[in-house]
């Protein structure tokens, strides 16, 4: 399956201030929360109830059911800083060893194949080319700054049908707490 059969997601690792970048790389995951309540659709009702904007949930809705395993992910910092980019491996599951990464519940997990990185020096774009908001939101052709991300993915000439294997995920929350080397 080439890129152009595949959709492309943006998906956030916090902010310049406080940021999971290390850990979605070294776990070969992508994260999003609040996870406290447990695993997605099951407890979106107490989602609900506990105050959590319907904006939120569909994004929780959208990581945990519209994104499929195959499809391409770029992980980004800010609105211009895209740091790894790989290819959804699997379903979505829930794990709670994810429950405090620099403060924030973030168990809700997708397995990635990361196929380029480069958190010591990611690729800048003009700032507001990565789309700022939700956690997880799908890239579309020809809308915003889209196509300019879209365009360096191709030129990256990754392959998209390759499967390294994934690491085991955490066994504990005390595990997250190793850090990669840079």
């Amino acid at each position: 399956m080439s890129l152009y059969e595949r959709k492309i997601w943006q998906q956030a690792a916090g902010d310049k201030d406080r940021n999971y970048v290390q850990t979605c790389l070294k776990w070969g995951v992508i994260l999003n929360g609040p996870g406290r309540f447990g695993k997605w659709p099951d407890h979106k009702e107490d989602m609900k109830n506990s105050g959590v904007s319907s904006k939120k949930r569909t994004d929780i809705k959208r990581f945990a059911e519209v994104m499929k395993d195959g499809d391409i992910v770029v992980l980004r910092l800010g609105t211009n800083l895209c740091v790894a980019v790989g290819k959804i491996v699997g379903n979505y599951e829930w794990n709670e060893n994810f429950g405090d990464i620099d403060g924030w519940d973030l168990q809700h997990v997708r397995r990635v194949n990361w196929l380029w990185t480069s958190s010591e020096k990611p690729k800048k774009f003009e700032t507001h080319t990565l789309k700022q908001g939700d956690t997880t939101q799908l890239l579309t052709a020809n809308i915003n700054k889209a196509d300019l991300i879209i365009e360096w993915i191709k030129s990256l000439n990754l392959d998209f049908n390759k499967a390294n294997e994934l690491r085991d995920l955490p066994s504990s929350s005390q595990d997250l707490s190793v850090k990669i080397e840079e």
